[in-house]
């Protein structure tokens, strides 16, 4: 309305008549709005201001690096999703005094296996893995198995573990504690002298613990190296009860155990037409307290 204005007075004073509307059409229209000047090369002042913001933000977000890394923006970087003090989450567990895992019967032991060994690698103690009852134990035996054949591929570090009692609360029933130690790899021995005391045990599900303990004992007084070899899920746990009851004979006397578990091939019974069937095979080691 202004502009309408503006040019009725220019006309007058020109002297000429004001066009009807008609005659302009939409030009008019399109001539009552001027566009705002625009710097070549540039944005308008709230362009400007726009860009100032975004800027700030972009520098924000490019300095934490998406949660922690040196990096770009929204998880680039060195550190991605964690930046480069992205560490293992068993790491955060250790630092809050809680380095037991629980081994259930459906518990699948490579998963188990794969945290023993990245936790064997790391400047760290390895799990303590705790079951009850013979499929638990089997299966947490089974992960150091597995595990053990993982840092064989690539590390010199080897592990055994060193099994225990433990009383559940509230609870009548007991547990098995299988606390997990680093030791050297140690390749095995030629056929000799040393070999030839190696005790050979075969465990089965309805083998006494305490009998099986009291040959394990035995044997460590008299430096002998024992193995024991079982199949199926009774016959592990009856093996890994003696190592414990073992140990609580030998407590007195200086003398500690541990062991290093192993699969093996083993033949079945004879007519079977030669097949063979995996075994877990534990051996045990004497130690000077």
């Amino acid at each position: 309305m202004a502009m309408r204005t503006r040019r009725g007075n220019s006309a007058e004073r020109n002297g000429a008549p004001y066009p009807a509307r008609d005659a302009m059409g939409d030009a008019d229209a399109e001539m009552e709005v001027a566009p705002a000047p625009v710097r070549r090369g540039g944005r308008d002042a709230a362009g400007r201001e726009a860009g100032r913001e975004g800027g700030g933000r972009r520098g924000e977000r490019g300095s934490g690096g998406g949660g922690g890394g040196s990096g770009h923006g929204g998880g680039g970087g060195h550190g991605g999703g964690g930046g480069s003090g992205d560490m293992p989450a068993f790491l955060e567990r250790i630092a809050r005094g809680n380095n037991l895992t629980k081994i259930g019967a459906s518990t699948n032991p490579r998963d188990t296996a794969q945290l023993i060994a990245a936790q064997a690698r790391m400047p760290v103690e390895c799990p303590c893995l705790m079951a009850v009852g013979p499929q638990s134990c089997n299966q947490a035996t089974k992960a150091i198995c597995i595990a053990r054949t993982y840092l064989k591929l690539s590390e010199d570090v080897d592990i055994a573990f060193q099994p225990e009692f433990i009383h559940l609360d509230l609870s009548d029933t007991s547990g098995l504690s299988l606390p997990i130690v680093k030791k050297a790899r140690r390749e095995a021995a030629p056929d000799g002298a040393g070999v030839s005391k190696m005790q050979t045990l075969k465990v089965a599900s309805a083998t006494d613990a305490k009998v099986l303990a009291g040959a394990i004992a035995i044997a460590a007084r008299q430096s002998d190296r024992v193995q024991m070899v079982a199949i199926g899920a009774g016959s592990v746990n009856q093996a890994v009860k003696g190592i414990a009851i073992a140990r609580q004979y030998l407590e007195t006397e200086g003398l500690d155990l541990t062991c290093r578990p192993e699969f093996v091939d083993v033949g079945t019974e004879e007519g079977s037409g030669g097949q063979t069937t995996t075994a877990i095979k534990l051996v045990v080691l004497v130690e000077q307290c």
